[in-house]
């Protein structure tokens, strides 16, 4: 299994891309991403691959959970041991 980590930005441009079969690198370099409070507000995606499909996306232009307009499966800052990557397909 190979894991994809990295930041997208409105513009479909990769950056920070980490490549690992490690799942718990994966997870680590997801973590690093999502808790870059920098982008906030920003159209940017911090994007975990697997096998070249998505297990989760975490969307730094939307509000924090709860608020209105946030969505809780595309905001992973604090979350992202919940995310089961030995499950993801």
């Amino acid at each position: 299994m190979t894991f994809r980590i990295y930041l997208r930005d409105a513009h479909q441009c990769v950056t920070e891309k980490t490549i690992t079969g490690d799942p718990e690198v994966a997870r680590a370099a997801f973590k690093t991403l999502t808790e870059r409070t920098d982008l906030d507000g920003q159209r940017m995606l911090a994007v975990l691959n697997r096998d070249g499909r998505p297990v989760a996306h975490h969307d730094f232009s939307k509000p924090t959970p709860p608020a209105p307009g946030s969505d809780p499966i595309r905001w992973w800052r604090g979350r992202v041991c919940e995310i089961d990557l030995a499950r993801a397909t």
